[in-house]
């Protein structure tokens, strides 16, 4: 604990393994808040050490690092209701560094934070959350990975919001990381853009008890008619993505809809996700020069026509 807190507190770790002890002994370790890439590692978290000497003594006292474990507390108790005023809290307390990478590495680090109040800021489009979002999403390196395998590992450290536009910003940097690190998978990031919108739809599908009429590999296939730059992806390679999706849920949401939810709360999941795909009808028809075979608007009408059995059963 003591080399973490004074990397923390700006400490040069020339202290004494005796004191390290009975700090660990007297206080519960403040490096067990953090995680790496969903395993917890060591203590050290992954912020900039590149940081100067505040003048600290060199051995901070049990006061000290208790002191700063409860302004850590406090900073990530604020974040998990109010995640922009929580993160300027930790700033002005020098908990965290400014930048959008130190900020990015505190959320994706730390696993006392709401995963969906991490989705909610990340979603922000103020300028430094903005920023933030695309240092965070930039830090994962999904080379040689599936899509579907990408995608469970990016949403492994937090949930997608409850806002379209929210939504559509974080999968649109997400497919362009992805064709980054596999550049050779799809002929560009518009086609992994509208894969991922794709799976989104199937794993919801897939995975939502209300809905009865389930989507079978055929529709799947056929949503996806035209994607790759008006070809047509593998239909072996969209068989098996359908096959994998159907058989292992993505945790994409912090409440997955649940048999129990009335049919008003289905309602407007549903509303939501249709409010999704009408972004992105208006994007893919802006970014191709056709739009007679839309896969999106393919997506959404049949979005529509198998929840209409589940609402009526109710």
């Amino acid at each position: 604990m003591g080399e973490w807190m004074n990397k923390q507190m700006r400490v040069p770790d020339a202290h004494s393994s005796k004191l390290i002890e009975t700090i660990s002994s007297s206080a519960e370790s403040v490096g067990d808040l953090f995680m790496v890439n969903g395993n917890v590692e060591d203590s050290s978290v992954k912020l900039d050490s590149e940081t100067v000497d505040i003048g600290v003594p060199e051995a901070a006292s049990l006061e000290q690092r208790q002191a700063y474990k409860l302004n850590l507390q406090e900073g990530i108790s604020l974040f998990n209701r109010k995640p922009e005023k929580g993160i300027q809290f930790l700033i002005n307390a020098k908990m965290i560094g400014e930048s959008p990478q130190e900020i990015a590495s505190f959320l994706k680090n730390t696993v006392d934070l709401n995963k969906a109040r991490i989705g909610d800021y990340l979603g922000e489009r103020n300028e430094l959350p903005v920023n933030v979002m695309h240092a965070y999403v930039d830090s994962f390196d999904f080379q040689g990975m599936e899509i579907d395998e990408a995608m469970r590992a990016f949403f492994q450290g937090f949930r997608l919001p409850g806002v379209a536009l929210k939504i559509d910003c974080i999968l649109e940097k997400f497919a362009e990381r992805y064709c980054k690190c596999n550049p050779k998978t799809f002929s560009s990031a518009d086609t992994a853009y509208v894969l991922s919108y794709s799976i989104v739809m199937l794993n919801t599908d897939a995975h939502n008890p209300m809905v009865k009429n389930k989507m079978s590999a055929d529709d799947f296939i056929r949503n996806n008619h035209g994607i790759d730059n008006e070809k047509d992806l593998p239909e072996d390679y969209l068989r098996s993505l359908y096959e994998r999706i159907s058989n292992n849920e993505i945790k994409m949401r912090e409440n997955e809809l649940a048999p129990q939810l009335s049919p008003s709360v289905h309602h407007n999941k549903q509303l939501s996700l249709d409010s999704i795909l009408n972004i992105v009808i208006h994007k893919w028809v802006d970014r191709t020069s056709y739009a007679s075979e839309d896969p999106i608007k393919r997506m959404q009408e049949q979005l529509n026509e198998r929840a209409r059995p589940s609402e009526q059963s109710f």
